[in-house]
């Protein structure tokens, strides 16, 4: 298998985006913590996290389009995750939530809150104008195309995030913007990032 760069990542974008990614979790991260990346999709974050943490790394996606071997992964239904409660340190959401049906939201929240033990990280796209919400939209159509889903979903706003998790049994103790640049400069949107505790 070949792969246009010479550390495994099928594009410099995808490089940047999962070096991103590892540098907001990495931090808060214990040396033997079990994280568990949901929607892990391309896999090159649990790839990258298993070379570079002591502890166990666990996927899971809803399909398996994973372009890197991850290890421990498994598929799931979207809701319900395949772990004992409080079995997982940490549990990492990367850009998926707004993929989550509007009416499943709750529940596949509710299911990370069941398996985490301390604290969840969520990346998110949080539209904050108009033309956000139009790039948004255009992404939120292909994917849903991709996996044959015509169920309706929604991008929240940085603030609307925070509220959601707070009225599901988290403690947001970190929220703050990602810079439009800091990922994929031909995709600047605007994003956030949460730092989730248990109440």
């Amino acid at each position: 298998m070949s792969w246009p760069t010479k550390d495994g990542f099928h594009s410099r974008a995808a490089r940047k985006d999962t070096f991103h990614t590892l540098s907001l979790v990495e931090p808060r991260l214990r040396p033997d913590d079990t994280v568990l990346d949901v929607g892990c999709g391309s896999g090159y974050v649990a790839w990258q996290l298993a070379q570079r943490h002591r502890g166990r790394v666990l996927a899971v996606d809803i399909v398996d389009c994973r372009k890197v071997p991850t290890p421990h992964f498994a598929l799931y239904d979207g809701i319900h995750l395949p772990f004992e409660e409080a079995s997982c340190d940490v549990v990492m959401l990367s850009f998926l939530l707004h993929h989550v049906p509007n009416d499943t939201k709750p529940g596949a929240v509710a299911d990370v809150r069941r398996v985490v033990r301390r604290v969840a990280i969520v990346l998110e796209d949080t539209p904050r104008n108009f033309i956000d919400r139009y790039f948004n939209r255009r992404h939120g159509e292909k994917f849903r195309r991709s996996i044959g889903s015509s169920a309706p979903y929604g991008f929240y706003t940085q603030r609307e995030w925070e509220t959601f998790f707070a009225a599901h049994g988290f403690a947001v103790a970190q929220s703050g913007r990602i810079g439009r640049f800091a990922r994929d400069v031909e995709q600047p949107f605007a994003r956030s990032w949460f730092v989730l505790a248990k109440k």
